[in-house]
């Protein structure tokens, strides 16, 4: 959460307003009360021994460092407990995206003009000894003076790079579509990973559009959609140079700022002439605006939306690679639907003598308890029982309190899990009814873009009651009710279904759609999962696409704490019915498996699931505390299953361990389940025609499958409402 206005920091600094919030901190702009001068203070939470070393070593070279296109640092602090500040010039007027936000598409001249003094800074930067990269280069990070010149700020993040090692101070900067795809991973960066920032910055002015993300592009998901597309009036000189500069492979782009600036310069004449005279400067930000902010009142701004990233350019590779695996599914269900027809004839047969007519014809099969038309019964109260006395309640009884799972002893029996083989045919499951019995707690929240982004909408499990929640314009997903059924949080933007949100926040709402609030837990927050008590949430928080951290923010006093701490993938946390652990998945030992951990950072979490390099996610803890469900991929890429696995598997040796597929048939993929309150039903979203996402309903003790969205759009992140009647 922000410093408050007035506040002092260190005995001198007065805080007056705050000027952007990240992740790991925020910017202010305050008073120097010993000189009585406007500074802007950068802070850094990120307060590890490691990094505030780090941080000590880089602040000492950037206070060095006197460039007319960089802000001068020139002092810093720490704050014991809290964290580490940069004291740097505070640059009046606005920054490129209040430009952007102001006028729209920029002329190809200021856009050069802009570009050329970047990098003439970048210059600068990555020539001292030790080099300098900034690593945020974005609309944001560029400033304007009321003279017209141009800035690069924000230096909380830079890299300091020595020989092969590099120091980061803070949290790796990640902003998708403005950083190169070497920076969401571990792979080392450059000078280049700032000029493919400044060229996509570049692109985004002259196209009102940020360029396609390049980690996408990278794994051919996408392909960049030429500049002159998007905005024609653009010369074919200046496009050619800023899609160089965004080349994915670091080898293709501009090898130095210096190279990027003079193929700037050459896009234009009458620019170049402009420069060669000494003009280094592009028009100044409005006289108003600047009065305003001198006296501490800035515009009121409009809600500044990044441009919407365009996923049109699909690489040729990818479109190739779908129509491969649509032939193929084509292929797949004529081959089966012929051996169900043989098969059906052949039981007809046996148990008749006749063969019925193939034409006009419909087929009655005496094992089936009904057809996919007829209207299912909702099951009578089951139990599921271990050969090791492990009963699943399924009785639903609020009466029946389930007890505290012991822990599992250091040589545990092996355990034979109940058989959930269902005993419908495969037929009755491909064409559900559209008029389902529901089943579990009886209403879902579930994301859908019916209306065009992603938004939250609830719907009783019979298919009836469908009503829209949210209403936001960068969509909203990943819904996770409260205990007590009143209250949903959730995260937005997401403007799509992906494993890591590098954007999003976390919110709260009621179970109308009233009374949103957003939860103090910074940028790229995700995977909310409420306690039982209703006191606290898990979140995952990330860093670069290859590490994400778990933490716990109490919702009382907003404290926060991290739960996991490795350089690793941790996604996916789900508690355990009483709150003294919770599952989640993680890369740290091959493949993506699932770990149980106390409710104590203190404490090393314990290896749950042995499947190899398969990738587990998802999991949902039944509420006796007995079993865990998950879905499961044998690779990246590959078609999920549902999985389930006793939790007496806790670290049990690998030759013992037991998982089971909860659904067989030809129900796949099936991913994201949610196991109801009464633990009769288990929901989840499937896409059997291998593109349309649905949701599922499937009570393993009947076999019963019913769906119960037919809409054409996506939908997803299913979960139940608990205490609903």
């Amino acid at each position: 959460m922000p410093l408050g206005r007035d506040l002092i920091l260190n005995n001198r600094y007065r805080i007056m307003e705050v000027l952007g919030q990240g992740g790991m901190g925020s910017v202010y702009r305050v008073i120097d009360e010993n000189l009585g001068v406007e500074v802007a203070v950068k802070e850094n939470l990120y307060t590890t021994k490691e990094y505030t070393k780090q941080f000590r070593l880089e602040a000492t070279i950037l206070a060095s460092m006197r460039h007319p296109n960089l802000p001068r640092v020139f002092d810093h602090f720490e704050v014991e407990g809290q964290g580490q500040y940069l004291v740097m010039d505070y640059i009046e007027g606005e920054d490129l995206r209040q430009r952007m936000d102001r006028v729209g598409i920029l002329p190809d001249e200021e856009v050069i003009v802009m570009g050329a003094a970047i990098c003439e800074a970048l210059e600068f930067l990555h020539s001292r000894e030790p080099a300098i990269l900034h690593r945020d280069i974005k609309p944001g990070n560029i400033k304007i003076n009321p003279e017209g010149e141009v800035y690069l700020v924000d230096f909380g993040l830079a890299k300091i790079v020595e020989g092969s090692q590099a120091t980061t101070t803070g949290a790796r900067a990640m902003t998708p579509g403005y950083s190169s795809p070497e920076q969401y991973g571990t792979a080392r960066t450059d000078a280049r990973s700032d000029i493919y920032s400044l060229g996509a910055t570049l692109y985004a002015a002259l196209t009102a559009t940020i360029p396609e993300d390049g980690l996408a592009r990278a794994m051919e998901q996408v392909d960049l959609t030429p500049l002159r597309k998007r905005n024609p009036r653009v010369s074919r000189k200046l496009a050619n140079v800023l899609e160089k500069a965004v080349e994915v492979h670091p080898e293709d782009r501009f090898q130095t700022a210096t190279e990027l600036k003079l193929s700037l310069l050459g896009s234009s004449s009458s620019t170049k002439q402009r420069i060669d005279g000494g003009e280094l400067t592009i028009p100044p930000p409005p006289g108003e605006l600047i009065e305003k902010h001198k006296k501490g009142k800035p515009r009121k701004k409009k809600p500044v939306v990044e441009p919407k990233i365009e996923m049109s350019g699909e690489s040729s590779v990818r479109v190739k690679r779908k129509r491969g695996r649509k032939l193929r599914r084509v292929i797949t269900l004529i081959g089966f639907s012929s051996v169900v027809i043989v098969g059906a004839l052949f039981y007809y047969l046996l148990n008749t003598g006749e063969l019925p007519e193939i034409l006009g014809f419909n087929l009655q099969f005496p094992a089936l308890a009904f057809t996919p038309t007829q209207t299912m019964p909702v099951p009578t109260t089951p139990t599921l029982t271990t050969t090791d006395q492990m009963t699943e309640d399924l009785s639903g009884d609020p009466s029946t309190s389930p007890t505290k799972t012991p822990e599992p002893s250091a040589t545990p029996t092996k355990t034979e899990l109940p058989t959930l083989e269902p005993t419908v045919e495969a037929t009755a499951v491909l064409t559900p009814t559209k008029t389902p019995i529901g089943g579990g707690t009886g209403q879902i929240a579930f994301v859908s873009t019916r209306t065009g982004s992603p938004q939250i909408w609830i719907l009783n499990s019979d298919g009836t009651g469908l009503q829209r929640l949210t209403f936001i314009e960068g969509g909203a997903c990943q819904p996770e009710w409260s205990p007590d059924g009143t209250q949903l949080a959730y995260i937005s933007p997401c403007l799509e279904n992906k494993n890591i949100y590098f954007d999003s926040k976390l919110y709260l709402m009621n179970a109308d759609g009233s009374g949103i609030t957003e939860i103090q837990t910074g940028v790229g927050s995700f995977d909310p999962a409420w306690s039982p008590d209703g006191g606290s949430l898990l979140y995952v928080k990330a860093f670069d696409a290859f590490r994400t951290q778990i933490f716990r923010i109490d919702l009382v006093i907003s404290s926060v704490v991290l739960m996991t701490d490795n350089q690793k993938l941790n996604l996916n946390p789900a508690w355990s019915p009483d709150g003294s652990r919770f599952v989640f998945a993680s890369t740290r030992v091959g493949g993506q498996a699932l770990w149980v951990q106390v409710n104590d950072p203190e404490v090393e979490p314990i290896l749950l699931t042995r499947s190899g390099e398969k990738l587990n996610a998802f999991p949902s803890w039944s509420p006796n505390g007995d079993i865990i469900i998950f879905s499961q991929k044998p690779q990246a890429g590959g078609v999920p299953s549902l999985k389930r696995v006793s939790f007496a598997m806790l670290g049990i040796n690998a030759s013992d361990y037991i998982e089971e597929r909860v659904i067989s048939g030809v129900i796949v993929p099936e991913e994201e389940p949610d196991i109801s309150q009464d633990e009769q039903w288990i929901i989840f979203e499937s896409w059997p025609e291998g593109d349309n996402h649905d949701i599922y309903i499937f009570n393993p003790t009947a076999s019963i499958l019913i769906q119960i969205t037919f809409d054409p759009a996506l939908d997803f992140d299913p979960v139940w409402r608990p205490n609903w009647e």
